[in-house]
């Protein structure tokens, strides 16, 4: 069903052309775009399963589907181009070797200043992986139960059992460093290695957004067994495309189509297929 969901929006593309002519267009990257009849999007190679390097058949990430989808709509073909950082993003989009970026990316204030975001076609939370040891037990005797955790501010009660460990640099630094400032936070160049000292009993909870924390405990389900998940929001954080600065029509089109891919579910069901389901797991 997701599928025949997802290639129905295909059919969208014959309206391209129409839409726009080329008074309309006239200083846009759409303009060139649909003149080269080539789109070429970023896409974040470090942060599977956004995007994903020699994927298994049918999962190739959920923004090199959108970016298909979108190249399908414009009735344009698609190239790729895998990039690491916010600024080689910001810098190809802003020279033309890229025309936007698809990347898994969580927008604020200063990017803002770098280039355009589209309306966002995710919504995350900084969240949490904690250690049950620090966790009281389950009230006995009882048929149902609540679960006090939740989201990371429920960890506000274990104050004195608490340290954290985070990409440094992150929405979720920052939000820790807001809520948490009395208890250790330790930052990390990398979240590889802000897992590790969890994993290493250096700290009792780990800190990232919900979608890399789902995302872990997919590739590693074994991690249930000692640790909870806190996937509660605390603070929205939205992931939405780049695109060059002040294009007004280039954006305005993209929100279009994010726009009915959340009208028709198609947006739905990409992030259940990647976040609920590890068929896509090598």
């Amino acid at each position: 069903m997701a599928e025949k969901r997802i290639l129905c929006f295909v059919f969208l593309s014959f309206f391209s052309i129409s839409v726009f002519s080329q008074s309309e267009n006239s200083g846009s990257r759409l303009e060139k775009i649909l003149s080269k009849k080539e789109i070429v999007v970023g896409v974040n190679k470090q942060y599977e399963p956004f995007y994903i390097e020699n994927p298994k058949d049918g999962y190739p990430g959920v923004d090199a589907e959108l970016a298909k989808l979108y190249a399908d709509y414009l009735g344009v073909s698609l190239k790729l181009v895998p990039l690491k950082t916010f600024r080689q993003f910001s810098e190809d989009i802003r020279s033309g070797k890229i025309d936007l970026a698809f990347a898994g990316m969580s927008t604020d204030l200063n990017r803002g200043k770098q280039v355009t975001f589209s309306d966002p076609y995710l919504v995350t939370t900084p969240a949490g992986l904690v250690s049950k040891k620090i966790l009281p037990p389950e009230p006995e005797g009882n048929i149902v139960t609540s679960r006090r955790f939740m989201s990371l501010g429920d960890l506000a009660t274990l104050s004195g059992l608490v340290s954290f460990s985070v990409r440094s640099n992150t929405t979720n630094h920052i939000y820790l460093q807001k809520k948490y400032a009395k208890l250790p936070i330790y930052s990390y160049l990398s979240d590889s290695i802000a897992i590790d000292n969890l994993l290493s009993n250096n700290v009792t909870c780990f800190v990232a957004d919900s979608f890399f924390i789902l995302t872990l405990l997919q590739k590693n389900p074994s991690l249930k067994a000692n640790y909870l998940p806190l996937l509660g929001s605390v603070q929205e954080e939205y992931i939405s495309a780049a695109l060059p600065q002040n294009d007004l029509i280039f954006v305005d089109n993209l929100n279009f189509f994010i726009k009915e891919l959340k009208r028709t579910g198609v947006l739905e069901e990409l992030r259940s297929r990647y976040f609920n389901q590890n068929n896509w797991v090598k």
